[in-house]
């Protein structure tokens, strides 16, 4: 599916690589150029949305495989607690804005010959590309941890589908019923995002009575357990026990269909479980050439490709960047201005 390499790739290859090297000018759009965005979460679709008002001579094509990250439904309210923030710019604005919209996916990239590879079997040519890959769950050695029980214990991250199945599983929750809130180790715990969920979940556990909470959190030091105690009701509060990893959170194995878990501090049983997955770029990132051995993308603050100096990246998927809407938000204004 690559294509051959065009005189006119070759000629824009050279250019860019010259123009990178007097100091990264080769981002400048000019009249007519094609950008291609992929990713329709808050990064990507401020960012094509941005471009487009600032380019209006420019095409400008956003590439989605999930039209509901576009769309609000209207029984989000319903799950509080369990959604991360939308993109504020939703599918009637990106098409009022004059955004093109593929509903499909990436999986290639030919950087040489300037076209993205898409799942459907096409190809999509580009001037400049954005990613905004966003986030997909890390392989784990956890025995047991397969796809029947990703299903049972949905981690909703996300997911609007899997965020109605959690709570499901909470309206069904029994008295004197036990919930288990697993959080990765590391920086894919999203600081922000953890504390949320652990008092969503004290929240629920607080309003059936005897009932509990667990949050088995595998990242280093005590300062979500801090955040959590600081702002968790009294009443809530008193139902949650908080296992560090220092106090053998981590999780070893798993048996979803018996609603056991193997921690390094003994065995659990639970009645519902949240289980969150270690996380890393999605997959065209890696796909792309635009992650390292840690899953993430080296990037500098603009947001430019460390390991491929013509990519643009934005949101989530940036190495060590902060995993918050804002923070989204603000990376794709920065790409914005990087192409001015």
């Amino acid at each position: 599916m690559m294509q051959s390499l065009s005189r006119r790739h070759f000629t824009f290859g050279l250019a860019a690589a010259a123009s990178l090297a007097a100091g990264g000018a080769a981002f400048a759009l000019r009249p007519g150029e094609r950008v291609l965005v992929v990713g329709g979460g808050p990064a990507g679709a401020e960012a094509a949305l941005a471009l487009r008002a600032a380019h209006p001579r420019a095409s400008v094509l956003l590439v989605e495989r999930d039209p509901t990250r576009l769309a609000r439904e209207p029984d989000e309210a319903g799950l509080a607690g369990f959604l991360r923030p939308r993109a504020e710019a939703g599918l009637a604005a990106l098409k009022a804005a004059g955004v093109g919209l593929a509903l499909d996916e990436v999986v290639s990239v030919d950087w040489a010959a300037g076209r993205a590879v898409l799942f459907s079997g096409r190809d999509l040519a580009f001037d400049r590309l954005l990613l905004a890959p966003g986030t997909a769950p890390r392989d784990e050695a956890i025995s047991g941890l397969d796809a029947v029980a990703r299903h049972a214990w949905p981690a909703a991250w996300g997911s609007p589908r899997e965020a109605r199945r959690l709570l499901a599983g909470l309206q069904a929750l029994p008295e004197r019923g036990h919930v288990v809130l697993r959080l990765p180790e590391g920086e894919a715990a999203h600081p922000a995002a953890a504390l949320g969920r652990a008092l969503a979940l004290a929240g629920h556990v607080a309003r059936r009575p005897g009932a509990r909470l667990t949050v088995l959190d595998g990242s280093k030091g005590a300062d979500l357990a801090r955040a959590f105690a600081d702002r968790a009701p009294a009443e809530a509060a008193a139902r949650v026990e908080w296992v560090s990893a220092a106090q053998g959170g981590r999780v070893r194995a798993v048996d979803a269909r018996a609603g056991l878990i193997e921690t390094e501090a003994g065995p659990i049983r639970a009645d519902v479980v949240n289980f969150v997955p270690a996380l890393r770029a999605g997959a065209i990132a890696a796909a792309a050439g635009l992650a390292d051995t840690s899953g993430w993308c080296p990037c500098d603050a603009a947001g430019r490709s460390v390991l491929r100096r013509e990519a643009l990246v934005l949101g989530d998927a940036r190495k060590s960047a902060p995993r918050t809407v804002a923070e989204a938000l603000r990376s794709a204004r920065a790409a914005t201005d990087h192409l001015a």
